[in-house]
């Protein structure tokens, strides 16, 4: 399955959706009078994230943060987002449950008007929202008006998801499930790019299945099959949440992720090895009784920051400590 970006306005597929909704927050702002307006993408684990917000010359924070506030975070659109419903704050100057709002208490922010957006099977994207620094007072009218910019937003999620169908077909590998060479370094480039944004390292781990054709000679190609299938839940139990992994080639496998040093790499080599010794395949049609359980061959190679090779020369370092761990264990 295809992982998308932490963040979806991350997603360069997105780009010409993020320029309407940039044209879409600023007449809203405008049409309101308010202060700023906004899309706040919503996270359950890394909390809420600025997409976008107005250029008006009112609105303080013309640029938006790339530091996302933390999902517990006493926010008005925390409100909308636990509820999946509108919410309207005309004036919470003298509210003890907004004191530690960090809208009210950082920029001074009293008046609220947001919208959930929801994904059309009903969770949460985030919150279309307005702020304000003095009271207002919303009529209905208003309040039907940011309606009808909530659904011009929503419509582009529904496409977006289409779309991320049609990616997951052309990017998947069939038998694995995992993203195929395509889809892997389709996302390695992004996280390569994130990584030089914020100054991370990259891991890379290569994975090889020892002994393809004995697996197919031996007991089958369905045998292989299975073994491979066998890696690929191997892996994907193994790696952490940020990390990225495929299948590139017939019997290998590759994984991309943020990483201190070496050592957090062969943590997940090691995962993989131990989930693999506790595999027991069974087969119907194998032409022997399976017993013995997948091996690998690994290799694994960090680049540190700053990030001058390209994803082309990381994988080829990769693999080169790949086939020298796969010759040392044929000896």
């Amino acid at each position: 399955m295809l992982k998308t970006v932490d963040w979806l306005t991350q997603d360069e597929a997105m780009q010409a959706s993020l320029d309407k909704w940039q044209r879409v927050v600023d007449l809203m702002t405008r049409l309101l009078g308010a202060t700023a307006g906004y899309v706040i993408e919503y996270n359950e684990n890394l909390g809420y994230l600025s997409a976008l917000t107005s250029q008006n010359p009112e609105n303080p924070n013309p640029k938006v943060s790339l530091i996302p506030q933390p999902a517990n975070s006493n926010l008005y659109c925390r409100r909308v987002v636990m509820t999946k419903a509108a919410f309207y704050e005309p004036d919470s100057t003298n509210k003890p449950e907004w004191a530690d709002n960090p809208d009210r208490v950082d920029d001074g922010y009293i008046s609220y008007l947001g919208m959930p957006l929801l994904w059309p099977n009903g969770s949460v994207f985030g919150t279309l929202c307005v702020f304000d620094t003095n009271p207002t007072g919303y009529d209905q009218t208003q309040q039907e008006l940011m309606e009808v910019f909530r659904d011009l937003i929503e419509a582009d999620l529904r496409l977006y998801e289409q779309f991320e169908i049609m990616r997951n077909l052309s990017m998947s590998d069939p038998l694995t499930g995992l993203n195929n060479r395509a889809g892997f370094e389709l996302l390695a480039h992004q996280k390569i790019r994130i990584a030089k944004r914020y100054h991370h390292n990259i891991g890379i781990i290569f994975i090889d299945l020892d002994n393809m054709k004995h697996w197919n000679d031996d007991y089958g190609h369905a045998a292989g099959d299975a073994a491979l299938r066998a890696v690929g839940d191997a892996i994907t139990e193994s790696i952490r949440e940020v990390d990225i992994c495929g299948r590139i080639g017939g019997d290998e496998f590759a994984v991309l992720g943020y990483v201190r040093n070496r050592g957090d790499l062969t943590t997940i080599i090691a995962r993989v090895r131990n989930a693999l010794s506790q595999v027991k395949l069974t087969v119907p049609t194998s032409k022997s009784p399976i017993r013995e359980t997948p091996q690998i061959s690994s290799g694994a190679s960090v680049f540190f920051e700053p990030l001058n090779q390209s994803l082309e020369d990381m994988m080829a370092v990769a693999d080169l400590e790949m086939y020298r761990d796969k010759r040392n264990r044929q000896r």
